[in-house]
């Protein structure tokens, strides 16, 4: 098997995302032979699909949009968020904690995945309050 970049990672592409502005890939998916791919989703943000964001200033919003955007990314590579292992969740505030935790209870189910999540500064975006990447396996 070649070990080449290009020849073992996959572009994961859908419309219902905005096209990156920077030299990135949305997701990526690295086939498991057998068993099905990893599917590596970049952080997204609250942006809807024209690349606007949405929730200025709610953070609830913007991590239901965030959450969206992740569903609809494994949803092309034929997946859900059922399949997220891991992910890594980035505040602007660490007291919008709370709603974060109860969107994610609506929208993840047991078992859980691992997850990390901090407070950082800033964002490349100076509206986003939130941006999670997340790594999914997603069976055959």
């Amino acid at each position: 098997m070649s070990t080449a970049h290009g020849s073992l990672l996959r572009p994961v592409l859908t419309d219902q995302v905005a096209t990156p502005g920077a030299q990135y890939t949305q997701a990526l998916a690295l086939p498991l032979p057998g068993v099905g791919q990893f599917v590596f989703v970049s952080g997204q943000g609250p942006t809807d699909a024209a690349g606007n964001v949405v929730g200025v200033e709610d953070p609830e919003a913007q991590v239901r949009q965030v959450f969206a955007n992740i569903q609809a990314l494994l949803a092309a590579a034929g997946g859900g968020l059922e399949h997220i292992a891991e992910m890594t969740l980035y505040l602007r505030d660490i007291s919008h904690r709370p709603l974060v935790t109860k969107v994610r209870a609506e929208v993840l189910k047991q078992p859980y995945p691992t997850a990390t999540m901090v407070e950082i500064s800033d964002f490349a975006a100076p509206d986003w309050l939130v941006e999670i990447s997340a790594l999914a396996v997603v069976p055959a």
